[in-house]
């Protein structure tokens, strides 16, 4: 092999290395095992960034198992029934995580069991300083709530509310109109509940 054969050699053995480690990183990132900032690798940042603009995603605590098959069972219905949100869940390694992406709008959807709802929105404990905690209520199943940030579009909280409520009777969901635990009903999941006539429109 020729010095310059070498040479080339290198560099597409460093081009390989270099996208194994920022996958590497990338997946991390995703799991939460990393913490998201420009300092940890500009470029990984910038494509988890980018798929979080590009998927609709759907928080969960590791730790709590029957959450993540809640999240599982809906996301499978919006897979299915509104495939242009490219719905995934996004597994966060505990609770206080979820409360950090939520309040620091890294994610805008999560589902929580009603004592957790409760406790991240009145700041109770473990989630003293994440108050006040911009939540609004999409769906519930009589345990568990779907919640979104009180930014998430209106058109995306109908449709989102409107594609599950379609499953109703197999989700065993509704739309609490009322609220609960202090937060209110997201507009846009009131108007689907409430079957007024806003344009399905997923930007």
């Amino acid at each position: 092999m020729t010095a310059e054969d070498n040479r080339i050699h290198h560099r597409i053995l460093s081009k390989h290395h270099r996208r194994r480690f920022l996958a590497s990183v990338l997946a991390l990132v995703g799991a939460g095992l990393l913490p998201v900032s420009p300092a940890a690798a500009h470029t990984p940042y910038g494509q988890w960034k980018n798929f979080r603009e590009r998927h609709l995603q759907i928080l969960t605590a590791r730790s709590d198992l029957a959450g993540d098959a809640v999240a599982d069972t809906w996301v499978a219905a919006l897979v299915e029934h509104l495939p242009k949100s490219k719905a995934v869940v996004s597994r966060a390694r505990n609770l206080i995580r979820v409360a950090s992406l939520l309040k620091t709008d890294q994610a805008k959807l999560a589902v929580l069991s009603y004592e957790q709802a409760d406790a991240m929105f009145s700041a109770a404990s473990p989630f003293e300083s994440f108050s006040p905690m911009p939540l609004q209520l999409l769906v519930d199943n009589g345990s568990y709530l779907l919640v979104a940030r009180d930014d998430l579009p209106l058109q995306h909280g109908f449709l989102l509310a409107t594609t599950l409520l379609e499953q109703a009777e197999s989700l065993h969901v509704g739309v609490p109109l009322s609220g609960m635990f202090g937060m209110a009903v997201h507009p846009g999941a009131l108007s689907a509940a409430l079957e007024k006539g806003l344009t399905p429109r997923l930007e």
